[in-house]
């Protein structure tokens, strides 16, 4: 099970330590959208797109539009629609790593990096998966992650001694 706190310190950087203190139902929500999730049934794309819609209505609704929250670092920082989708993305972690390490989950995963270029699903390959991969793969991966992300996205969790050829 995905607790909400979990969910509340995965969003921590992103909306403050004093909005999600007041947010413990949000998180209770985004928390229950994660554990509710089935491979089987659902899409990690209509997820996404969930979380990506609850998130940016609590944020829009409790700034009364101005999307302007402070941060722990006491500046006030004006929330970015592209910034929602990335939170979003940053969760769905939190669900790949509670998946079981199946081939089944792999291609899921696999797929919905392709299709979306999500971040978290690639960290999922490669952090996750790697006894289900060649090193070749996983030097793949290395490349497309730090090629096609920001670092401060990744930086914090790559294995830095992996290095594409």
């Amino acid at each position: 099970m995905i607790s909400p706190e979990a969910v509340m310190q995965t969003l921590q950087p992103w909306l403050g330590a004093d909005y999600l203190a007041e947010k413990a139902g949000l998180c209770s929500r985004l928390a229950a959208l994660l554990h509710g999730f089935w491979p089987e049934r659902d899409t990690l794309s209509h997820l996404a797109q969930q979380l990506d819609n609850l998130l940016f209505m609590a944020v829009r609704e409790d700034t009364g539009g101005r999307m302007a929250l402070l941060m722990d670092s006491g500046q006030l920082i004006r929330l970015r629609m592209n910034d929602f989708a990335l939170m979003a993305d940053e969760l769905l972690y939190l669900l790949f790593a509670t998946l079981p390490r199946s081939p089944f989950h792999l291609a899921t995963i696999r797929e919905y990096a392709m299709r979306s270029g999500s971040l978290s699903a690639l960290r999922a390959q490669y952090l996750l998966y790697p006894h289900m991969q060649t090193p070749e793969e996983t030097k793949t991966l290395y490349r497309v992650i730090t090629t096609c992300h920001e670092p401060w996205r990744f930086r914090h969790w790559i294995d830095q001694t992996i290095k594409g050829d």
